[in-house]
């Protein structure tokens, strides 16, 4: 569930300054950034610079951006404009608390993303974002994760009654051989199944997520996850699930249903409850903070004050943020 931030190899004798933590950082970085204000939220400025570097972090640096039309061009910063809204509410309400990062817990998610990205075997040459470009959104990234452990999430538990009820739901499911659990996404068109397995490869944990926000299938309310018998698939795609390991991405598949891709979770074996007792109880407990989460971003975006200056993006928007909160 939580945010795995992006990789790179970054010195560890930079500057660490970023994101605001203090009253007196924050104004210096105000002072030195000269780009446009291209939105207000709650009376603070955030601006254009600020946006380009959080485009790039969220997107592949190989996704081929100048081959997009502009309709999808814009849907696509639209939506990401929403996102950097969204996660600037929260960025902004940590710093009003007080919440703050160290150089430590920065070089540890520095150090660990790069880990698993160079684990993948991707073959992907280092990232766009400069070292400096990509501290300041790890810092934005942990503040929010901090902000949530803090303020939203509080003492989360599974009890033991409903480890035991989800088990007897899905038992068998459980028990099933000769099959697989894969969790799946699919969409409409090659480029946005690009963008999404891009993503994918530098943040494997997200796929679930990823499912949830852009999914056509119908596992899509549960991250993607299916269980699938032998040859219940059409063979284009079970061709393309059969040789991974577990835990791996495909690539992108092409079907008459659209564009997909899948990540193999896990081969069939009979499973005893106190076997996947464990599994159950991270699900369900990820289930429950994750919809906790959602629950707040709705009441805080809702609750927000947002005044964006369309004619400083340099996109037409085409989100979801309210016109009726929004600026010139």
């Amino acid at each position: 569930m939580w945010i795995k931030l992006l990789a790179t190899a970054v010195s560890l004798s930079i500057l660490l300054t970023g994101c605001r933590s203090s009253q007196r950082a924050g104004a210096a970085q105000e002072i030195e950034d000269k780009s446009p204000v291209i939105v207000e939220i709650n009376g603070a400025p955030e601006h254009l610079a600020a946006f380009e570097r959080f485009v790039k972090a969220r997107l592949s640096d190989f996704y081929p951006q100048s081959a997009q039309n502009q309709t999808d061009s814009d849907q696509l910063r639209s939506r990401l404009f929403d996102e950097f809204v969204q996660r600037q509410i929260i960025v902004r309400e940590a710093q009003r608390r007080g919440i703050s990062t160290t150089d430590e817990e920065i070089q540890r998610a520095v150090e660990d993303q790069h880990r698993q990205t160079s684990g993948e075997g991707t073959g992907q040459q280092p990232p766009a974002l400069g070292s400096q470009e990509r501290v300041e959104e790890i810092k934005c990234d942990l503040l929010t994760i901090k902000y949530y452990k803090s303020a939203v999430l509080g003492d989360v538990r599974v009890t033991p009654e409903e480890i035991e009820g989800y088990y007897k739901q899905n038992e068998a499911r459980y028990r099933q051989q000769n099959g697989f659990y894969v969790r799946e996404i699919r969409v409409a068109t090659a480029g946005e199944a690009e963008e999404i397995h891009q993503q994918l490869l530098r943040k494997p944990g997200d796929f679930a997520t990823l499912a949830r926000e852009h999914s056509k299938a119908p596992t899509a309310a549960s991250g993607g996850l299916m269980h699938y018998a032998t040859q219940q698939l059409p063979p284009v795609l079970e061709q393309a699930i059969t040789p991974l390991k577990v835990g791996r991405i495909s690539g992108v598949v092409k079907s008459n249903y659209g564009f997909h891709i899948f990540k193999l979770e896990e081969r069939d074996a009979p499973q005893p409850l106190e076997k996947v007792r464990q599994q159950i109880e991270e699900d369900l407990l990820r289930g429950k903070n994750q919809a906790l989460i959602d629950s707040f971003n709705e009441r805080a975006l809702a609750g927000a004050q947002i005044k964006v200056y369309h004619d400083r993006l340099g996109f037409t928007y085409v989100g979801n943020l309210k016109q009726s909160r929004n600026g010139g």
